[in-house]
């Protein structure tokens, strides 16, 4: 018997969208009648899964206004057996969705991905409270959010399971050769006159990806070890806010899905020097691509990354030498190589918890 599905995605962009768009694949996939409703004219349009785009709005409000009455709108016209919400942005204004959720009895499920349930960037927590107490299950996929949830929320009965691997990005085509390999150099306008030479042709080429200009992101620590020379490494910075600096190839911007699987393909780590993280789409893309993380140990990151196993963690705090460490270690292409296999083998094994999860909640 065919079920109806409905998930809302506030941003239809980034990590969050990644993850909602393997919701909304494995559940498609065991007889689920799926659908997201997003903002339009994002990542979420360009992937495999049917997509119910918001009027475009302009002002970060009204956009998210739009998203939210059309998410209530389609609730009530197509009465899902499930409605599955992701993350938030403004609670206050989401109140609709839950409302319609209720009136048409739809079990009520909510995906919090971020545990920063305080600060406007991450979303405001007037009303979240509420809204998660109202839901009939609440999910996160760390321990690090769930905690948080419990703690500020009072729900005991928070359920936890990995974060998926973006199986939709990996439907793209990854065949084509990124042309930045070719050109390693970059732009080399904004390099210090005493800038290290050039990384030898055989260098491995190191990634970090997203939306870089955010400084929790902590793109300065890469510049660093571009900027001073990391034997055997040639650095990328791609992703929302990559600027040129000295022995940095910049690929600014969002990515197609195919171009952003491409690079994460064509790198042999990637480098995540986070100041505060729940957990990282970047850690489970660069898993299953075969790029070996290595993440600073904090926040939801140690439940992604066993040391040594299937990655390098590198302590809070810590200065660009112990960066500089990990990479050194990395160019042992043996210790390398089983890193990334142990990677891979840890992200679809992870993504199969989180496909009995996810449809355990629906059934």
């Amino acid at each position: 018997m065919t079920s109806r599905t409905l998930l809302v995605d506030w941003l239809g962009r980034g990590g969050i969208a990644q993850s909602t768009e393997a919701w909304a694949i494995e559940l498609g996939d065991c007889s689920n009648e799926v659908e997201v409703v997003t903002r339009p004219g994002r990542e979420l349009g360009q992937g495999a899964v049917s997509v119910i785009a918001s009027r475009e709005r302009r002002g970060r409000i009204a956009a998210h206004r739009a998203v939210v009455d059309a998410a209530a709108r389609r609730i009530r016209d197509v009465r899902p057996e499930c409605v599955i919400v992701h993350n938030y942005v403004l609670p206050p204004l989401e109140r609709p969705v839950y409302a319609a959720a209720r009136a048409v009895g739809a079990r009520l499920v909510v995906v919090v991905h971020d545990g920063r349930l305080h600060t406007w960037r991450a979303g405001t927590a007037v009303g979240l409270a509420r809204n998660l107490r109202a839901a009939d299950v609440v999910v996160t996929h760390t321990e690090h959010v769930a905690n948080r949830v419990r703690a500020d929320v009072g729900r005991r009965d928070v359920v936890v399971f990995p974060l998926p691997v973006p199986v939709g990005m990996l439907w793209h085509s990854r065949g084509h050769r990124p042309a930045w390999l070719d050109d390693p150099v970059g732009d080399p306008a904004d390099a210090p006159v005493d800038a290290p030479v050039d990384a030898p042709v055989d260098a491995r080429w190191c990634g970090h990806f997203g939306v870089v200009h955010r400084s929790y992101k902590g793109t300065g620590v890469v510049e660093q070890l571009a900027r001073t020379g990391t034997e055997g490494w040639r650095f990328a910075v791609i992703g929302a806010g990559a600027e040129p600096s000295a022995g940095v190839h910049a690929v600014p911007g969002y990515l197609d899905p195919g171009d952003l699987v491409a690079a994460v393909s064509a790198t042999d780590a990637t480098l995540a020097p986070y100041t505060y993280a729940t957990q990282s789409a970047v850690v489970v893309l660069a898993h299953v691509l075969g790029s070996v993380p290595v993440a600073t140990a904090i926040g939801g990151i140690p439940e992604q990354v066993t040391h040594g196993v299937d990655g390098i963690l590198v302590e809070p705090g810590a200065d660009v030498r112990a960066w500089r460490d990990a990479l050194e270690a990395l160019r042992d292409e043996d210790y390398r190589k089983e890193l990334a296999v142990a990677g891979e083998t840890r992200a679809w094994a992870e993504h199969a918890d989180f496909v009995a999860g996810a449809r355990r909640l629906v059934r």
